[in-house]
């Protein structure tokens, strides 16, 4: 039977493992299964086994295929091979590192949405307006993300990747930049993390140890 998932549910599949994140119920819920259980093709699911696509559409993750769905307003996620640390590294003899006045205004106004948003759920973050990511990053991008290093470990706060990378955004978006807003997972043992990425660029992580999570959303 064909499903398809409900509005505000996003799904990945890890092996055979299929992961769903509910921005509804700001939770992600793994589902192990056995090999050739399911087929995960973008926004519609082929369960093989009797009963799996009853119980999938009484848990309100998924609809049958013929109920409407919003479309995604981006493509899907993909892992970045590449790490902004690096391309800095390379270029850091013609990056202006200097905090500017804008520095600081962009980065009380990222503190304060990130410490407002610390408690809101998923649904609430993402709804927020972003700017549209470019292909590439920028040369005015590196130096404003080096200049962004170069202040956050004078702040008297931290967090956890959720509100790190939401304040980073908040950030970006006030210097005019873009960049998508990835959620990815792994499983056995399961965990959840998130992080920002121009292109196939990743812009506060490390594109090795991305690589072992599966992105569920992109933003």
């Amino acid at each position: 039977m064909t499903l398809c998932l409900a509005n505000g549910v996003h799904a990945v599949q890890v092996g055979s493992d299929l992961v769903f994140l509910s921005r509804g119920n700001d939770a992600y819920f793994c589902l192990p299964l056995d090999p050739g259980a399911i087929d995960l093709n973008g926004d519609h699911i082929v369960a093989h086994l009797p009963g799996l696509a009853q119980a999938l559409c009484e848990s309100g993750l998924v609809a049958p295929a013929t109920a409407e769905r919003t479309p995604r307003p981006s493509g899907p996620p993909t892992v970045p091979t590449r790490t902004a640390r690096r391309l800095i590294d390379d270029q850091i003899r013609t990056i202006d590192r200097r905090p500017r006045l804008r520095h600081l205004r962009a980065l009380g106004v990222a503190a304060r949405a990130a410490m407002r948003g610390r408690d809101r759920p998923i649904s609430d973050l993402v709804r927020i307006e972003g700017r549209r990511a470019q292909a590439e990053p920028s040369p005015r991008l590196l130096a404003d993300l080096t200049v962004y290093r170069r202040l956050t470990p004078w702040l008297p706060i931290d967090g956890l990747c959720l509100f790190r990378s939401h304040m980073l955004l908040r950030y970006l978006n006030a210097l005019g930049h873009g960049a998508r807003w990835v959620f990815g997972v792994r499983t056995w043992p399961f965990r959840a993390h998130c992080w920002l990425q121009v292109g196939d660029v990743a812009l506060d992580d490390e594109a090795e140890r991305l690589s072992a999570y599966a992105p569920i959303m992109a933003v």
